[in-house]
Parts: structure tokens; sequence; C-alpha cells
């Protein structure tokens, strides 16, 4: 399918990129006229763009994520059509082609130029803004959005936006992160002003190349001696993303993932997080109809 097919809106440009996975030459319409908030996400799956993708890490750990947050096995989108926002790299999206009749995949940034699943013939992407979503000629049976909404300017009025593309009898499934039991305390929140006035994103990048292994295997041999919460003191200390025990990955691939989220943290331009009690106020307000949501996760499921 083509993109004249999906958007009804002129483009102000359009990209051929070749294809990852079929080498077809693959157009990318862009929306978006001129720079955006979502710059450093560009820059940032473009270096990392393999990492979190499930056919070149060998697990399934976006795949289970995606199956947790949508509810349902991905076999149940057969014949159907999907609405991806926040696609990046393509770490779901790789995954959606697989099984839905059509994949409308859109991201802000230049990630989308990267996505993995390019050149698919049922994907149709586009980079192109939440808040300015050119008009489509359909809804969709599923609307997803995971790892987004929090790193908007107004997440209240992106949860409102996204259900606006869900046909109905479809669903929408989103999440968006919580403070975290330290709240504006957290690490993240604390050491991110500091960060931005000592590094650049290039040059933070850079250190992270350098010392970022050493700084993890270091987390690595103290974390064993600090018991229970007293362990979120290596956050301040060596400020850099650990997720050994957490993910079935392999020490360099712990490093790459490290690298990636702790330029993901550091570099947001904004982090609105919300706790699950006031995501769910947001719906009730908006006349969304919860069909279940983790309190754990700040998963959501709704229809309209």
């Amino acid at each position: 399918m083509h993109y004249r097919d999906v958007f009804t809106a002129e483009p102000d440009s359009v990209t051929v990129v070749k294809g990852r996975v079929t080498s077809a030459d693959c157009e990318v319409p862009s929306f978006v006229p001129g720079r955006h908030y979502a710059e450093n996400f560009g820059k940032q799956w473009a270096r990392f763009r393999d990492v979190q993708l499930d056919s070149v890490n060998g697990t399934s750990i976006s795949r289970d994520y995606l199956e947790q947050l949508m509810g349902r096995p991905l076999a149940s989108l057969a014949g159907q059509s999907v609405l991806e926002i926040a696609a990046g790299a393509g770490r779901f999206t790789e995954h959606f082609v697989r099984h839905a009749r059509l994949v409308v995949a859109t991201d802000l940034s230049e990630a989308i130029f990267v996505n993995t699943a390019l050149g698919v013939d049922n994907l149709v992407p586009a980079q192109a803004d939440l808040f300015r979503m050119p008009p489509m000629t359909m809804r969709f049976d599923l609307v997803y959005c995971r790892g987004m909404l929090q790193h908007t300017p107004d997440p209240v009025k992106a949860i409102e936006t996204i259900h606006r593309w869900v046909a109905p009898g479809g669903t929408v499934a989103f999440d968006i992160y919580a403070a975290g039991n330290l709240g504006k305390l957290g690490a993240k929140y604390v050491l991110r002003p500091i960060v931005q006035r000592m590094f650049t994103y290039d040059s933070l990048l850079a250190f992270l190349e350098r010392h970022g292994e050493r700084m993890l295997r270091l987390r690595w041999k103290i974390k064993p001696y600090l018991p229970g919460k007293t362990k979120q003191l290596l956050d301040f200390i060596l400020p850099v993303y650990d997720y050994k025990g957490f993910y079935p990955l392999t020490d360099a691939q712990l490093v790459e993932w490290a690298q990636l989220d702790t330029l993901d943290a550091m570099f947001a331009r904004y982090d609105n997080p919300m706790e699950h009690d006031d995501v769910l106020a947001v719906l009730q307000r908006l006349g969304c109809r919860v069909l279940s949501s983790d309190p754990k996760m700040n998963f959501f499921r709704t229809t309209v």
C-alpha cells in the first residue's frame, strides 16, 4: 500500500529509503516541516537501531512487551489494521508486519527512516507529529503507543489524541511512565540538569562509549553488597542503566542497552510521568472505556 492511500495531506518531503529486510525502495513521507523536540531520539535510534530488535539480539523481549501491553497474542491481529505511534527503529513494527494486514508506523523523529520493517509490503511509514497528525482515510483496529507519551509536552492531550484514530470496536493499547518510588527525587530527574550542563548529547555519547562499560561492570561488582533499596544509590553514583538479571542479554548487549537508555533518560526534552490513577481519571473524563489496565507497568487497554 502507498502512503497516499492512507494520508490525504501532501507531505513536506518524501525520502526514498532502501528497505532493511527486503532491500526494496520505500518512500517515507515527512509531515514535519522543521526542527522538533524529538531530534535527540532520532540520533539515538540511528546509532542504536538494532539494539532492541528481537531479530538481532536473539531474545523475545520486545515481543513479550508487545503482547503484554496488547493483552493478547500477536496472531490475533490477522486481517487487522494497526496504527503504531512512536514506532522508532521498529522493535515492535517488525512483529506487527508479520501478523497484521496493514501497519501504519509513525514517529516524530528521524528514527522512522531507519525502521527495520521499511520495504515490507504491508507497512506504510511516515514521519509525523502526534499533535499535528495529517488526516487519514481510515481508522484502525489497534492503535498502539509505547514508551512515548511521557516525552510529549502535554501527555493528557496526547492520551486524548491517540484515541481519535481507533475504529469502532477497536482497541487502544498504550503506556506512560510513572515517576517511580522516589518521584522527582529519582536519579534521572536530579542528574539530568547537571548532565546537560556538563555534556552535549554527542559528548555524552562519546563518554559512554569510552567509559560506560567500566561504569556498568563496577555497578555489577558493588550491587551484591548493597541491601534492598540502598541499591538505588548506585543510580546516583554510577548513573548508567543496568539491566543485568532483568533481561536475558549478553554482557556486550547489556552495555549497549545501558548506553541507549542512559542517553534517553538524560536528554529527553520532556519528561512528564503520570500515575496510574491519574491516567484512569483522564480516561474517564474523555469517555473512554477501560478494557483492562496494569498498575505495576502503567499499561492501559481502552476503547471508545
